[in-house]
């Protein structure tokens, strides 16, 4: 009688090990010439290039406070970039996360404020409205492409647009709070996500649901048929159709587990830390997770390591402008820098392979 041998959740490949490896060395790569272009930017303005990093450093990592900040600013791109990544995987380019965000945190305020229930009931219902609101605001762009053929990247990019103006809409309109700041009514405490750390750092149970997001996106991309069949749609899929298997389906499921994450972003932002939605609250998050989805290759686990840089260059920013005299903005030229570098990773491989192809001769 044969024994089925049970494979290992987290299982190690040494072919699957050398690739990742070498992608975190593109990436690592990529950063690096980012950083040094950025530099000579900074030191073409008249400014010092070392002086601006040291004080982004010491922003984002010079006290125990301003890490707890960083590791803040990270969760919303880490969700953000989970969304992004899962799309890509099937082949669909969802550029719509910061819509999705968007609505998913209404959605979230609206809970969090008008219903009324105990906590044990009220933050799990506020955070699954939120995730349902983001799946919702990707639904429309997956039955366009599904029904109409459209182009996701386009659709997705209209759809922030709306979401921008109805969230505006909503907020100084029929949802809008007392007083007279632009915002919704805060929500109970009930609907509050509560503190990991005592005051005054600002690190709350957000940071814990990004991190099971990420295992439960590798699961379901890694040990599931529906992974399998995503992750098939995205190789080829036209082979994949010759195959059986139905990549309209999964493009269509793809887009709405991406919603949802990117929903879930936004409720944790409105749970979390703001308690309420004020007008234009979102930093680019959505846009945010494209690059971190990019530096990481589309990896669930890298995506929390390239989320913590760019949370460290947003928290950091801001020291970098008061001290060094550097405008905060200087980390959206490095984003860029690093994306346009990443889009090199072929040309990047090319001459690593080559180089390595010497060394062994």
């Amino acid at each position: 009688m044969e024994t089925k041998v049970k494979k290992p959740l987290f299982a190690l490949d040494k072919k699957k090990l050398q690739e990742t490896g070498l992608s975190l060395l593109i990436t690592l790569i990529a950063l690096v010439m980012a950083l040094v272009v950025g530099a000579l930017v900074i030191w073409a303005f008249g400014s010092n290039p070392i002086e601006a990093y040291g004080a982004l450093w010491r922003g984002a990592f010079g006290t125990g406070i301003a890490f707890t900040v960083t590791l803040g600013k990270a969760v919303p791109v880490m969700l953000t970039g989970l969304a992004v990544a899962i799309a890509f995987r099937c082949s669909v380019f969802n550029i719509g996360a910061e819509g999705q965000l968007l609505i998913g945190a209404m959605c979230a305020a609206l809970v969090g404020a008008y219903v009324h229930l105990p906590m044990v009931l009220h933050l799990p219902l506020t955070i699954l409205a939120s995730m349902v609101g983001g799946m919702i605001w990707a639904f429309f762009p997956a039955v366009l492409k599904l029904k109409g053929n459209v182009n996701v990247v386009i659709s997705t990019i209209m759809f922030n647009y709306i979401a921008q103006y109805l969230i505006s809409y909503l907020i100084l309109g029929p949802f809008k709070g007392p007083g007279e700041s632009p915002a919704t009514a805060t929500i109970d405490e009930t609907a509050q996500l509560p503190d990991l750390l005592p005051k005054p750092y600002v690190l709350n149970l957000g940071f814990v649901l990004a991190l099971v997001a990420v295992v439960a996106v590798y699961i379901i991309l890694n040990r599931t048929s529906l992974g399998y069949e995503m992750r098939a749609v995205g190789f080829n899929p036209n082979a994949s159709r010759t195959n059986g298997i139905n990549v309209n389906r999964n493009m269509f499921l793809a887009l709405l587990i991406s919603g949802a994450l990117a929903g879930l972003a936004g409720g944790i932002e409105v749970t979390g830390s703001l308690d309420k939605i004020v007008n234009n609250f979102s930093a680019n998050y959505g846009f945010n997770g494209i690059p971190v989805a990019l530096m990481a290759h589309n990896n669930p686990f890298a995506i929390i390591f390239s989320a913590l840089l760019i949370g460290a260059m947003r928290s950091g920013s801001a020291m970098m402008q008061s001290s060094a005299g550097i405008s905060k903005n200087m980390v959206d030229v490095i984003q860029g820098l690093i994306i346009v570098f990443l889009c090199a990773e072929h040309v990047i491989r090319y001459y690593i392979k080559r180089m390595g192809g010497k060394k062994n001769a």
